[in-house]
């Protein structure tokens, strides 16, 4: 049985200032090692002592055929317990030392080009209901023009905006703040959905009286509507390629590069707080370029 949860997820909150979403997805972790151990009837101890426990439970792991992005995330949130209980001079010995675990393939996250963009930018704009087409409408050019993740957009408030300063005052991932520039087309869509729809839509409840995008009964929008509101317009439009509210970002991010901005701009506004975790987008640029070379080549070509 593993010992401090308590005190571990209390670090993840205020040392760490972690999301709810991300204190959840380490203790899960934490819990499935602890099922491991008791269906082999190891003590916590007997971890502490002996390395090959660690070693077997990502033995066990592989043979699952976890991805080896799911066995590197448990051995992160391992790793961070461990540190824990380390600092605190609870254990003298890392149970994690001579653990390996797979190397990651590099994955480019999927983008949209802007003619795809506009098409689904499009899309919303003429759909049957106005009410919600124009709320999606605005979200869909906060995601991309802004940069914003789907729970930032969720959580985003009505003070965060600063109209007379053209900015989003935004507290993000793991409660940083950074300024982020408003748009011209952005405040365009978000003054009409602001005095429109969002108007009628704040009528229905008062518990979403706070916050910028409402569902349809007036509460506080969920990263599982706006997923499901990116995918119908992108199904509609017909874009096959595998697509979710953090794509516009990413192409958010990778038009940015291409055209001109440095990484340490890019780095600011989407809030990244190690550069190497920014600089995918000038490898992804590259190849998002190349791409669209030979599509407009073997285009001209026919």
């Amino acid at each position: 049985m593993l010992i401090n949860l308590d005190d571990f997820s209390r670090m993840l909150k205020i040392e760490r200032n972690y999301s709810e979403n991300t204190i959840s997805a380490y203790l899960s972790d934490l819990k499935s090692f602890n099922v491991f151990l008791e269906r082999n009837k190891i003590g916590f101890k007997d971890v502490v002592r002996d390395s090959n426990h660690t070693k077997a439970f990502f033995r066990y792991l592989s043979r699952k055929k976890l991805s080896p992005r799911s066995i590197k995330r448990k051995f992160s949130s391992l790793s961070s317990y461990f540190i824990f209980l380390l600092d605190r001079k609870i254990i003298k010995n890392n149970p994690l030392n001579g653990v390996f675990t797979p190397k990651l393939p590099k994955v480019l996250p999927e983008i949209l080009t802007l003619d795809e963009i506009k098409k689904v930018f499009l899309q919303s704009e003429n759909t049957d209901n106005e009410l919600l087409g124009l709320r999606d409408r605005c979200i869909l050019e906060m995601l991309y023009s802004s940069g914003l993740r789907a729970s930032e957009i969720c959580s985003l408030k009505i003070n965060n905006i600063q109209f007379d300063l053209d900015l989003i005052r935004f507290f993000g991932k793991g409660n940083k703040e950074r300024m982020i520039p408003l748009t011209y087309y952005a405040r365009r869509w978000l003054e009409r959905y602001l005095t429109q729809s969002r108007r009628i839509l704040s009528e229905r409840s008062t518990k979403g009286s706070n916050f910028v995008f409402l569902s349809n009964n007036g509460l506080p929008l969920t990263r599982v509507e706006i997923n499901r509101a990116v995918k119908k317009y992108i199904d509609k439009v017909g874009i096959s390629k595998k697509i979710s509210p953090h794509t516009f970002r990413h192409s958010f991010a990778t038009h940015l590069i291409d055209g001109g901005a440095n990484l340490v701009e890019v780095q600011a506004l989407l809030g990244h707080s190690d550069i190497s975790t920014t600089e995918i987008y000038t490898h992804l640029s590259r190849e998002f370029i190349n791409s669209e070379y030979m599509k407009a080549f073997e285009k001209n070509k026919n």
